[in-house]
Order: structure tokens, then C-alpha cells, then sequence
């Protein structure tokens, strides 16, 4: 899974990173939020197909931030 570009970037986040992956995400000011966009192998979209599950994980230093997942754009982006 790969974080891919879409129109509404606003930042790159380790973009000079070696050993990170750069993420794309736009920051959206009315609700303080970063959103992103992954691209899935065909390998991942079979494993869903496949359980119907996707994993998250979450770095939290002593607070739970509200997340949400979603295929549809319009979900997410406002």
C-alpha cells in the first residue's frame, strides 16, 4: 500500500525521508483534519476480498485522536 497524489494535496509529510515513504495529504482548516489517499496492491485487494478486513494502526502519545476509514472520497474530503 502506497500513499498516492490527488488534487487537493496541500503538503508532503517525509518527503526528504529516506526511511520513510512520503504521504500525501491535504489539510482541511473547518475541522482541524489531515486527509490521505493509498493505493492498494493487487496482493492487499485480494486479502480483503478475501476476510473483508483492513488493519490500522495508530502512533497516540497518551490520546486517542478520531480516525476514519473510507473508499469513498466525498467521505472524506468536504
Amino acid at each position: 500500500m502506497k500513499s498516492i497524489t490527488f488534487p487537493e494535496v496541500t503538503n508532503k509529510i517525509a518527503e526528504h525521508q529516506e526511511e520513510f515513504n512520503t504521504v500525501h495529504v491535504q489539510f482541511q482548516k473547518n475541522d482541524n483534519s489531515v486527509n490521505m489517499c493509498f493505493e492498494l496492491t493487487d496482493d492487499e485487494i485480494e486479502e480483503i476480498k478475501r476476510t473483508g478486513k483492513i488493519w490500522y494502526k495508530q502512533v497516540v502519545n497518551g490520546q486517542m485522536h478520531p480516525m476514519r476509514l473510507s473508499p469513498f472520497k466525498n467521505q472524506i474530503i468536504e
